[in-house]
């Protein structure tokens, strides 16, 4: 009897290996871990070497196979196998067909799996998160640039996943797929250091997308664009599947290539494997470079939609108050009594509505910023500003909100290379000059953070007539925040820098220092003749000198100076930097230049520069072209 009851297990077992058996072999003959779609699923790229094979994924639970991180068919061979029984694997440990939902369907789709030789297993959890979403369409949003986190210098991308019969007034209710490091644990004093070596671990998530909103948009002031994409329904439950399958699924973080822009291009690739998109970025990815690639893409991208962020709202209506509004609204937003003095009731009813929702939102935006507001007791303050809103039965003056950060893609690429002519003095000479990132303050505005610097790796080397080849200068990092000081909600200006220098003068054509330096003061604007944006930045500065009998210097500094702009393509600047040295006998160092940038096309621009420093002058007439 046990003989009869063995019979029919040993048999059917044995016909499993004969399936799978047939199955590995139809692959291999129709190179299926040769062909992209099997490559983007497993995020396989050709190695540095160009001679062997690696996946972007560096957790191994993402792989079946041994040596499946750089075996594609061993890869491929152990998933098939894997199909065959329900052991727990994946980052959410689950049987296979389950946890590499895309892999299933797409090898099914390319083999034809037997439903009677390799049945299909019930995978109630992807079923209910599948149902929970409920994706009519995927959204990329694009946040943009947050000048005081150093992993969103560059802005932010992610999906947002639309459900059905949503409207533009029900989106935060959707839900979003966001790539991001967890650098919990990261020293503060190895930030820079773990992000640039890929000292973070990358994660898929996916979360609420009005918890996102309310980080990015609210509590950030980062404005949001968000791009609506046209994917076919296979596309999408593509990367659905995939996204599935990535998550708790570690990748080592990169901040310049291998992180949030770059990831998501791997999704869309893997979504629709056609697309060529990761490999076209080496060295760095940056998010408004990839939204600019994403729109190069026929038909692939739809209506765009902005959602300025809280602070640029309150900045717009503040802005659109006469000086007497403002005034009572800064006085109004700490003493809500302030609504029964003459000087408030005197004003037309809708101008008040504007000012008491002003004044609510902006102790609101406050005190989200500062703490957590779930649990906190109701503030008296909100519910008087609320019941004299409530008394006025008019709506608010109108008030046009919109993004101060314009759309990424408008803007003009971020690497750049250029050639000038000038002389210095009385020397002639040729400068090439070459930019890695990002954006300076002389270029036009469109696309970028407004009133805000972020350059990297930006190399000036010269040639002087009968002279050596010197090096003008190389900028490790330049970070400048220049925002307009408001009353309402007062921000200070800011400055770091890191690089070298020339300090040219007639007996050292070739002569560069070290700087290092940090500075906190204001910016204020004026609009005659046209928007100016003056500014004073008092702080520190370290210099090594050019030459090891020039020493060092280090003691407190100051650069002030004035951004002219006359029309939105035409930027003027004239600054002077001073440093007194409090280390050595060197006094004072002075330092000042006239610049003007006038952009001739989206990515091409002439400047010119007249530069003065003890013992040397100079003008620079230059064209840039960006790329």
């Amino acid at each position: 009897m046990l003989g009869i009851l063995l019979t029919p297990l040993q048999s059917r077992a044995a016909g499993d290996d004969a399936y799978q058996a047939d199955l590995i072999q139809r692959a291999e003959a129709l190179n299926l871990a040769g062909q992209r779609a099997w490559w983007t699923l497993l995020h396989y790229r050709p190695g540095t070497d160009g001679a062997r094979v690696i996946s972007d994924a560096d957790d191994p639970r993402f792989f079946l196979a041994p040596t499946g991180k750089n075996d594609p068919a061993a890869e491929l061979a152990a998933t098939l196998r894997a199909f065959f029984n329900s052991d727990p694997v994946g980052g959410d440990p689950q049987p296979a067909q389950c946890a590499f939902r895309a892999r299933y369907h797409w090898l099914q789709d390319m083999l034809g799996f037997d439903p009677q030789r390799l049945p299909e297993q019930p995978c109630e959890s992807f079923t209910q998160w599948w149902r929970m979403l409920d994706v009519a369409s995927v959204t990329v949003v694009f946040a943009s640039a947050y000048l005081d986190n150093p992993a969103s210098l560059f802005g932010h991308t992610l999906l947002r996943l639309d459900q059905r019969d949503q409207t533009e007034r029900t989106r935060l209710l959707a839900h979003a797929i966001n790539y991001a490091a967890d650098d919990s644990n990261s020293h503060p004093l190895l930030y820079a250091f773990d992000g640039i070596a890929g000292g973070f671990q990358g994660r898929f998530e996916v979360q609420p997308y009005y918890k996102l909103v309310r980080t990015y948009s609210d509590l950030e002031s980062r404005d949001l664009w968000e791009y609506r994409l046209n994917l076919t329904p296979a596309q999408l439950q593509r990367l659905l599947e995939h996204a599935w399958e990535l998550r708790d699924i570690h990748f080592d973080y990169y901040f310049f290539r291998e992180n949030c822009a770059w990831q998501l291009l791997t999704l869309l690739e893997a979504a629709d494997p056609t697309l060529m998109l990761s490999d076209r970025f080496t060295l760095w990815t940056l998010p408004a470079d990839t939204l600019r690639l994403l729109l190069e893409q026929s038909g692939l991208v739809g209506p765009v939609h902005a959602r300025p962020a809280r602070g640029s709202s309150l900045r717009r209506r503040y802005l659109a108050l006469d000086a007497g509004e403002r005034r009572l609204l800064r006085r109004l937003r700490h003493a809500p009594e302030l609504t029964l003095d003459p000087a408030f009731r005197d004003r037309p009813a809708a101008r008040q509505a504007l000012m008491l929702e002003l004044a609510l939102d902006e102790r609101q935006f406050r005190r989200a910023r500062s703490a957590d507001e779930a649990g906190a007791p109701a503030d008296p303050g909100d519910q008087w500003l609320l019941k004299a809103r409530n008394r006025l039965a008019v709506a608010a003056d109108p008030v046009p909100i919109t993004p101060y950060a314009t759309q990424p893609e408008t803007g003009h690429a971020s690497r750049r290379l250029g050639i000038g002519l000038g002389q210095g003095n009385g020397a002639a000479f040729i400068e090439l000059n070459a930019r890695a990132a990002y954006h300076d303050l002389l270029e036009p505005v469109a696309g970028y953070t407004p009133d805000a610097q972020i350059e990297m790796l930006d190399l000036a080397v010269r040639y002087y007539a009968g002279g050596p080849l010197a090096l003008e200068r190389l900028t490790l990092l330049d970070i400048t925040s220049l925002r307009p000081f408001d009353r309402l909600t007062p921000r200070p200006a800011w400055q770091i820098h890191a690089g070298w220098l020339s300090a040219a003068r007639a007996d050292c054509y070739d002569c560069t220092l070290f700087h290092l330096g940090g500075a906190l003061g204001l910016a204020a604007e004026s609009s005659w003749p046209w928007r100016m944006l003056w500014f004073g930045l008092p702080g520190l500065a370290f210099e090594s000198g050019a030459t090891p009998d020039d020493g060092e210097q280090a003691g407190p500094s100051l650069t002030v100076g004035v951004l002219a702009q006359p029309d939105a393509n035409w930027t003027l600047k004239a600054s002077a930097f001073w440093l007194n040295d409090q280390w050595g006998d060197s006094g004072t160092t002075l330092r000042a230049q006239l610049q003007q940038n006038l952009a001739l096309a989206r990515d091409l621009a002439l400047q010119t520069t007249w530069r003065y420093q003890p013992g040397w002058h100079e003008f620079m007439l230059g064209l840039r072209v960006y790329f």
